[in-house]
Formats: structure tokens, C-alpha cells, sequence
């Protein structure tokens, strides 16, 4: 019988109130609910008081420990600057946790082979992508200084950066996209951006000043 998950949120909101208890649940604290906007419980009505947290990182320990627990709560934080929920691990029964423990100590040695060669062909795709984005670049920005379009993709296309090279849509060479980070790195390289703060103003203020610059620019390397 496949494991019964629930949604824990760590609350973004001041003030949720419990379906079973009444009390209030402060912002920070634990929702347990399908999302923000359903009707849920507080941490101590739940049926995950007693479980254990166990972080994220190892996916061998993730799956296994939730496939020999009864329930499995996946602990949600609000990421403000990404401005999503982003999973923190997940509770579930201490002994799920030693079984899977004891299940991945028993093939650990061939897991880390199996890992190790898929690292190698990861590595191999993700070059190949940089290089088929930088392509993309220069098609779309032909009169972009030379080898340029390769130091665009390096950087927007930069693992775990949380950059728009790294989205969904970019990886489909989505035009928006596209110029999104060619702006960006105009804005770094050609501009004085990067000077004009500590001097008193916003950042709102410093990109409003720059724009004709930017879109100068840009106009020139479409061509």
C-alpha cells in the first residue's frame, strides 16, 4: 500500500487558525494542509507529532524511508526571493528511517557507481545545453561581440544559480528568455550598474537609468 503523504507548510501568513483546536497558528509555524488557502490542522493535531524530521540531500534515504512509513509530512518553506514554497525534508516514522538506512548501507557500493555514471553524462548534457543556448543567442543577437554568446550562457545557464538559464522555459530556448539574459549580462558588462550602488539610490531607480543604455544596446546586436 503506497504511503500517505501530507503537504506541512512552515506558514507565510500572520495568522492561520486550526480546523480541530481553534487556536491560532502563527506565521513560521507548521500548517498541515494541501496548501495555504485549504483548511488544515496545527502541528499538534496532526498525526505527524512523534515523527521524525529527516533533511533533504539523500534521495536513496528520501524514497526508501517514505516507502516504510505509515505517513509522510514534506516539511514547505516560503523562499521570499524565489517567491515559491521550497521542500525542506520530510517527517516520517523513526523506524522508516532505519530501515531505509540499513537498505542503503547494503548497496551503497552500487548505488555510488550508478550515481558516479550518471554524474558524467549530467555533465555531458548540461555542456551540451550551454552550448545549444549560447547558439541560441547568437541567432537571435547576431551582431553580439564575438564569443560573447558563450560567456552569456556560462553564466545564466550556471547550475543551482537559480538564474534564468536555469528555468523550464529557457530550456526550450524560449526567446523571452533569451533576452532576459542577454539584458542581464549587458547590464553587468556594458553599463555602470554595478557602480551606482551605496550612492543613495534604489535599485528600481538604478535600472530605470540605465535603460535606454540597455535597449540601445540591444537593438544593436539584433541587428
Amino acid at each position: 500500500m503506497a504511503t500517505t503523504a501530507q503537504n506541512i507548510f512552515l506558514t507565510k501568513k500572520e495568522k492561520l487558525r486550526c480546523i480541530k483546536c481553534g487556536k491560532n497558528i502563527p506565521k513560521g509555524k507548521s500548517f498541515v494542509a494541501e496548501s495555504e488557502n485549504h483548511r488544515g490542522t496545527c502541528f499538534n493535531c496532526s498525526p505527524f507529532v512523534g515523527y521524525v524530521m529527516l533533511p533533504p540531500g539523500d534521495a536513496a534515504m528520501t524514497r526508501r524511508s517514505k516507502k516504510h512509513s505509515t505517513l509522510c509530512g514534506v516539511v514547505l518553506a516560503w523562499n521570499q526571493r524565489r517567491k515559491r514554497y521550497e521542500r525542506q525534508g520530510q517527517l516520517v516514522e523513526e523506524i522508516a528511517i532505519e530501515k531505509a538506512r540499513l537498505e542503503c548501507k547494503k548497496d551503497q557500493a552500487a548505488r555510488n557507481e550508478k550515481n558516479k555514471k550518471a554524474a558524467i553524462v549530467r555533465e555531458v548534457k548540461d555542456k551540451e545545453y550551454k552550448i545549444n543556448f549560447a547558439r541560441a543567442i547568437r541567432k537571435r543577437y547576431p551582431n553580439c561581440p564575438t564569443n560573447r554568446e558563450f560567456s552569456i550562457a556560462q553564466h545564466a545557464c550556471e547550475k543551482y544559480s537559480g538564474r534564468v538559464g536555469r528555468t523550464a522555459n529557457a530550456k526550450q530556448f524560449d526567446a523571452k528568455m533569451i533576452d532576459l539574459a542577454v539584458e542581464a549580462h549587458i547590464r553587468h558588462a556594458e553599463t555602470n550598474y554595478d557602480d551606482q550602488f551605496g550612492k543613495g539610490k534604489s535599485k528600481k531607480e538604478i535600472r530605470s537609468e540605465i535603460r535606454y543604455d540597455i535597449n540601445h544596446i540591444l537593438k544593436q546586436w539584433k541587428g
